[in-house]
């Protein structure tokens, strides 16, 4: 019996990833000599903002695409000066930040990186965290009230999936703060207990 289950566990997993590499989002570029980017992605699963950032940090794009709908932009970057830039395509389960080079009417993709971000749901007075740490490098977990007072701190390393339940049925009334921190990274999700 444990057999079948770990058989269907395994078979869920794997289909879980197909799905999850068939919504990658693409990247190409135009064949012409023209400074353009083209974007495309495939159907989205949840609401996802697209934008264009300098490295001054300075947003030159963005757009909030609605669940549901494929999307494709052609970006025309002629006025932009040379230089660094980065597309950033945010949703609420990752960040993909593709940075790319503008030289003289050239435009270069310099590199692709992907920020799995925590899930977090909320059911009966219980937050419910989980957090995909594929570089099973340190995480560190907190829980603040609306006085920044820390309620709740663990670090967790080594795990590749990190999964936590916090129980806010008895907790005093308040706004209280889940805080996901890694290397690079933090996250936060609200929770007001009423």
């Amino acid at each position: 019996m444990k057999k079948i289950v770990r058989s269907i566990a395994v078979v869920v997993l794997m289909f879980v990833a197909a799905t999850g590499l068939a919504k990658e989002p693409k990247l190409s570029l135009t064949p012409n000599v023209k400074k353009s980017l083209d974007f495309e992605m495939d159907i989205t699963s949840c609401q996802t903002i697209v934008s264009i950032v300098d490295l001054a940090g300075e947003i030159i794009f963005t757009e909030k695409i609605a669940t549901g709908i494929s999307y494709a932009k052609k970006f025309d970057l002629k006025n932009l000066p040379g230089g660094s830039y980065f597309l950033e395509v945010d949703n609420s389960l990752k960040e993909t930040i593709f940075e790319f080079l503008i030289e003289d009417s050239k435009i270069k993709i310099a590199e692709r990186k992907e920020n799995v971000k925590p899930i977090f749901r909320k059911n009966e007075g219980r937050v419910f965290v989980n957090f995909l740490n594929l570089e099973k490098e340190a995480v560190e977990i907190k829980v603040l009230d609306s006085e920044s007072r820390l309620v709740f701190e663990e670090t967790i390393s080594g795990e590749m999936l990190i999964e936590k339940v916090f129980n806010f049925e008895t907790a005093l009334k308040d706004d209280y703060t889940v805080v996901i921190k890694t290397k690079e990274d933090r996250y936060y999700e609200t929770v007001t207990v009423k």
